[in-house]
Formats: C-alpha cells, sequence, structure tokens
C-alpha cells in the first residue's frame, strides 16, 4: 500500500508545485531584470589572408546582454606558424544581418610582436544559410584600432572560403 500513497503524495506535490507562480531563480531574475540575450553572434571557419589565400582558423562568439555589455572570445589564427591571437569580446553591435565585434587581445601575436592588451575589431555578415546562398563575409581582425564596436566602422568584408557566420 505505501507505493500509491508515495504515487499520490508525489503527484500532490507535483500539482502544487505547478500552481504555485514561477520560482524566480537568480538567472531568472537577471534575464527578468533587462539583461537577457539580446543579441548572439559566431563565426567559424577559414578566412582571407592579406594576399587573398586562404588562411587558417578563424573563430569568435559574441552575446550581447540587455543591459549594453558583451562578452565572449574570438581566435584568429593568421596561417599554420605565422601566429595568431586570442581576444576576450567587449562590444557587440547588430544591425541586420552584419555584426561589429570587438575586445581586447589577451594572448598571441606574431613571430617577435605581443599583441596582447591591444585593442581588436573585426566585421561579419550573415548572408545565407545553405550551401546555394553566396558564402558569408568577414573582414580581417583589425589590431591596434582603438575603436569601439559601436562607431559600426566601414571595414571591407571579404567572402569566407568556408564556414559559418550567425548573426542573431
Amino acid at each position: 500500500m505505501k507505493t500509491p500513497f508515495i504515487s499520490l503524495a508525489a503527484l500532490g506535490l507535483f500539482v502544487l508545485g505547478c500552481s504555485e507562480p514561477t520560482a524566480t531563480s537568480p538567472v531568472a531574475s537577471f534575464a527578468n531584470a533587462g539583461n537577457g540575450v539580446v543579441h548572439r553572434v559566431s563565426a567559424g571557419g577559414h578566412d582571407l589572408d592579406i594576399a587573398g589565400n586562404t588562411d587558417a582558423n578563424f573563430s569568435l562568439v559574441a552575446i550581447e546582454y540587455g543591459d549594453g555589455s558583451a562578452s565572449g572570445e574570438w581566435t584568429d589564427q593568421f596561417g599554420q606558424q605565422d601566429g595568431g591571437f586570442h581576444a576576450a569580446i567587449n562590444c557587440l553591435s547588430v544591425v541586420g544581418n552584419q555584426a561589429w565585434v570587438s575586445g581586447v587581445i589577451t594572448s598571441g601575436g606574431v613571430p617577435g610582436v605581443d599583441f596582447t592588451g591591444l585593442p581588436v575589431i573585426t566585421r561579419v555578415a550573415d548572408v545565407g544559410t545553405s550551401a546555394s546562398d553566396a558564402p558569408d563575409l568577414i573582414s580581417f581582425s583589425f589590431i591596434g584600432v582603438p575603436v569601439p564596436c559601436t562607431a559600426q566602422p566601414d571595414l571591407p568584408l571579404l567572402p569566407m572560403t568556408d564556414g559559418q557566420v550567425t548573426v542573431n
């Protein structure tokens, strides 16, 4: 007889829990305070180098919150042995299918030059989602340019050789 009693008690607690107002967890309170995710941008794949050749890996994930703050990570490898960097994203600006991302380089450089602490900015465009669409677009990573992404500079866009940009 204990099994039906335990089942009924569990069902009663479930119903009671469902009839109560939604609990406010720290995460729910944070989101309800206007700090939920407003935009999410990701890009991954290969880009082009200055000579127009397929470069090594480019990867970024940026999130903009309701309070205007941004976070994320960004990596750009300049070639298999030519260096690259890792940056912490502190700015994301989205207009339609385009996004400007800026941050501060946390590590990396090219042989003999350390980029740590320098500002960096890029621009991406989400052109489509299928293989029959034109390729997504991405600009170079402009290092040492102290321009926040909110300025939305007209950085030249180049087609990605493979990969995907998503602007939400």
